[in-house]
């Protein structure tokens, strides 16, 4: 039963993508395309926080190296967008790599406010680095290719992308290494006890999970057609923090229902009300304290509460 409901919702939802660009303002479009870009950038930080236990408050920093990183190579190095987006992805996966190998050293909120000061020390550079980065200006004037030039072949090409990344990361979790982190999140003291290097598995899922901020970072560039210093800033982290908890980290979609709910309200309010972050704040605050689990999870549990109900009357007929 689970897999059918799963196997519905998410075609459901693919397909409703697929044709929602067709029947809607560019305005909306451009919203999807944000909403997109936000769900794999909580995805990313969910296979820290959901399945290895770890809170980061740097995961902007992977954003903004990413973003960086493609802009830099279209404009300084002069690379097509197709070869500086793959180059990218390695060279935000050797940042990740660096700052996890001191980050993983240490856990909890000594883990939490390394991964703070490493992503301040990177914004720091870019905001001040003006040669090579334009400093507080940013990079501007960094335009997808022209096959990908309007709203919506940009769109599709985010969804294929973002999609791709997904289903890449959910193969991740459910694979030993994926069960591995489960394990270590639970306890950590007994999994080192039976053997698992704990170090190294928190430095791989923070590669990974650095390597997919980058590529939502990517998309930004080229879809914003700019790049500053405020993507690497420690309250850019806070999006993929809220995103998760709204939607709840320890089931896979949450991070996407939760961008959902921060993209679309928070755009939606802007335009009613100047007290818009307050209003987002009481929302936060309802889901953390009435859904402890995030709205994914909220329905989760009542799937699998159904679920159980209908075993339970089976087998007392």
């Amino acid at each position: 039963m689970r897999a059918r409901i799963i196997t519905t919702v998410v075609a459901g939802v693919i397909v409703l993508l697929l044709l929602l660009p067709l029947a809607v303002r560019e305005y909306y479009v451009q919203l999807l395309n944000l909403f997109l870009i936000g769900a794999l950038f909580a995805l990313s930080f969910n296979l820290l926080f959901g399945y290895t236990g770890l809170l980061s408050f740097g995961q902007a920093a992977f954003f903004g190296v990413g973003a960086y990183s493609l802009a830099l190579l279209m404009k300084k190095a002069g690379f097509s967008f197709a070869a500086a987006f793959l180059l990218s992805l390695p060279i935000t996966a050797v940042a990740a790599g660096a700052i996890g190998y001191f980050c993983v050293r240490v856990t909890e909120w000594s883990f939490s406010i390394l991964t703070l000061a490493f992503g301040q020390f990177l914004f720091v550079i870019a905001s001040k680095w003006y040669t090579l980065t334009a400093g507080d200006d940013g990079i501007q004037s960094v335009f997808p290719p022209p096959a990908l030039g309007s709203s919506v072949r940009y769109y599709y090409f985010t969804l294929a992308v973002v999609t791709a990344a997904a289903l890449a990361l959910w193969w991740l979790v459910h694979t030993p290494f994926g069960y591995t982190l489960q394990s270590i999140r639970e306890n950590a003291r007994r999994s080192e006890a039976i053997g698992i290097n704990i170090r190294w598995y928190r430095w791989l899922a923070f590669v990974v999970s650095g390597g997919f901020a980058g590529v939502a970072g990517c998309l930004f560039t080229t879809f914003n057609w700019a790049v500053a210093p405020t993507e690497l800033e420690w309250t850019k982290s806070a999006d993929p923090v809220v995103m998760t908890l709204l939607g709840g980290q320890h089931v896979f979609g949450g991070p996407v229902v939760g961008a959902a709910i921060f993209t679309f309200l928070q755009f939606y309010l802007g335009r009613h009300t100047l007290y818009w972050a307050l209003a987002m704040g009481v929302v936060i605050l309802f889901v953390v304290r009435f859904m402890r689990g995030g709205v994914g999870g909220f329905f989760w549990q009542h799937v699998s509460a159904h679920e159980a109900r209908g075993a339970g009357n089976a087998a007392s007929r």
